[in-house]
């Protein structure tokens, strides 16, 4: 008689807690591609040099009041490099530079996030490019167009050599500078 009693108990304080948990569950987005660039700017011979990567997908569950169970996973197709001339673009994907054919993804991991301002956010996480994984934070802001749609835009720098980028008469970096700005915006939408 006590069993019984115990799995009623236990099955209504189950039911009881369903909502609340399914509550819990970090909401997740998919990117809405023809709204979302990913764009870099390095320094050659003084002067800008920019380009973007027309391809990337990712798996994002995130909520401001949910930072500490909040993720993040961006994968970039290298091959989808483009700069303003062809020739740059090109020799982007050459084995000294992105070398796409032998690293064809990139990948950008998050997991913890801080609050920094209003509607301000830091990602720390990892960027794996050419088989090297190194640290980075990610700078960022959130934007709600509807109950359904946001858009996050962020910035980070890297630099270029830590991850293999620019080797051989490229390695030096008075010619190419070390660091390069990443900027992207996301748009995505609740799944």
């Amino acid at each position: 008689m006590n069993r019984v009693i115990i799995k009623r108990y236990l099955l209504a304080l189950l039911l009881f807690l369903l909502p609340i948990i399914s509550l819990a569950a970090v909401p997740t987005w998919q990117i809405v591609p023809a709204e979302s660039s990913l764009t870099f700017t390095g320094t050659q011979n003084g002067a800008p040099a920019s380009g973007s990567f027309k391809k990337f997908t990712g798996d994002i569950a995130f909520d401001p009041n949910q930072l500490k169970e909040s993720k993040v996973k961006i994968i970039i197709d290298i091959s989808s490099v483009t700069t303003t001339y062809r020739d740059f673009t090109s020799t982007l994907l050459t084995p000294d530079w992105l070398n796409a054919i032998i690293f064809p993804n990139a990948t950008f991991i998050a997991s913890h996030f801080n609050k920094i301002g209003n509607n301000k956010y830091t990602a720390e996480g990892s960027l794996t490019l050419r088989d090297k994984t190194i640290p980075v934070t990610v700078l960022f802001d959130t934007e709600e167009l509807s109950k359904t749609k946001g858009r996050v835009k962020g910035s980070t720098t890297i630099k270029r050599t830590q991850f293999g980028v620019g080797q051989g008469e490229w390695a030096d970096t008075d010619t190419v500078k070390d660091e390069v700005q990443v900027d992207f915006v996301i748009t995505a939408i609740h799944k």
